[in-house]
């Protein structure tokens, strides 16, 4: 089965957080039709594939569930098409498709197909809890396909609300809006978190509430704010500044996700695997520092050799306009390939 036809098969079944276990009668086929020595779902949902039996453990770790809005899943002579092309069933296909291929003989190959990570990550912290023995670990994400991903930023999910005694529209002076407190915050918020690159700190307003009459000032306002933070900020000085704003403009700050930023080597064997398997298909590696944040930022306390890679654009994931190259994804299955052979063989430890 070429790369293709697996990831169309898997963009056929619509799986957002929380719903993956539709995928689970397509993934038992695959194991049988990959060959795959073992497969499992464990107890959290997670879909586990392994094979070879020794003792150094590499995984090749993706993520099969997709933020929510189904799209209509297509296939072209260049292209596949729907919701999870790109992030993240396209790269996880790759790895699918990249660890039936592959031999290990000193290693255990274990590929995983992780749950919920577009939710709060219950995939990749079930593996925190259990603490299994991990050597190597890719993450499977869009990195463009000549890009090895060495590290990721921080996020910080906050709810911002506030009340008031609201009052009539046609007096607005003498009344008390909720809203007005909360989007004195918000500006505030965005004034400081303002950042546009990499190394900066940026604040993206996702969800806003308030009001229920045209003619009636809001009594209760809210507002989701996500900040997204490189490894040299602080968590906690962020969250300073932020009761300092909610505080200033009589509003309430809670705290509803936060996720550490992470960098890792690129001298490690995960990142030169890569960036040798890159090479080794004629292309031009670039490492790259992303902007968001992955299964990366919770998988590295298991082991700081990781690295993420996968075709695809990133700045198609989340739009109803995700497709992946048919030419993009067959790369990504000689690098990972490639990668895997080296990191079984021990030559860049």
């Amino acid at each position: 089965m070429d790369v293709g036809t697996l990831l169309f098969r898997l963009l056929n079944v619509y799986s957002p957080s929380g719903q993956e276990s539709r995928l689970e009668p397509l993934m038992r086929e695959f194991s049988r039709e990959l060959a795959y020595d073992e497969f499992e779902r464990d107890t959290v949902g997670n879909y586990v594939f392994k094979k070879g039996s020794g003792d150094r453990v590499i995984m090749l770790a993706g993520h099969v569930d997709t933020i929510p809005g189904e799209l209509n899943v297509s296939r072209s002579e260049d292209s596949v098409s729907g919701r999870g092309a790109v992030d993240a069933k396209g790269p996880f296909a790759a790895m699918l498709k990249a660890g039936s291929d592959v031999e290990v003989k000193n290693s255990t190959l274990v590929v995983m197909g992780l749950v919920d990570e577009e939710g709060a990550g219950t995939g990749a912290l079930s593996l925190l809890e259990r603490r299994p023995r991990i050597d190597h670990i890719i993450i499977g994400e869009p990195t463009g396909v000549t890009g090895v991903a060495i590290s990721y930023r921080g996020s910080l999910t906050v709810m911002i609300s506030a009340k008031g005694r609201g009052g009539h529209s046609s007096a607005p002076y003498m009344g008390d809006s909720a809203l007005d407190k909360l989007l004195d915050a918000l500006y505030d918020v965005r004034t400081i978190f303002n950042g546009r690159r990499y190394e900066e700190e940026t604040s993206a307003i996702t969800v806003l509430k308030a009001g229920d009459w045209p003619s009636k000032l809001p009594e209760y306002a809210e507002a989701i704010v996500n900040i997204r933070f490189p490894p040299s900020a602080q968590l906690s000085n962020i969250v300073s500044k932020l009761e300092s704003i909610t505080s200033l403009h009589e509003c309430t700050l809670s705290v509803l996700d936060s996720t550490e930023p992470y960098s890792s080597s690129v001298s490690s064997p995960v990142p030169r695997a890569l960036v040798r398997g890159l090479i080794m298909n004629g292309q031009r590696p670039k490492i790259v520092k992303k902007t968001g944040s992955s299964d990366m930022n919770v998988l590295f306390k298991l082991t700081r050799d990781i690295a993420a890679y996968g075709p695809g654009n990133s700045l198609l994931a989340h739009t109803n306009y995700e497709k992946v190259s048919l030419k993009d994804l067959e790369l990504a299955v000689r690098v990972i390939r490639s990668a895997v052979s080296e990191l079984d063989r021990g030559h860049l430890g």
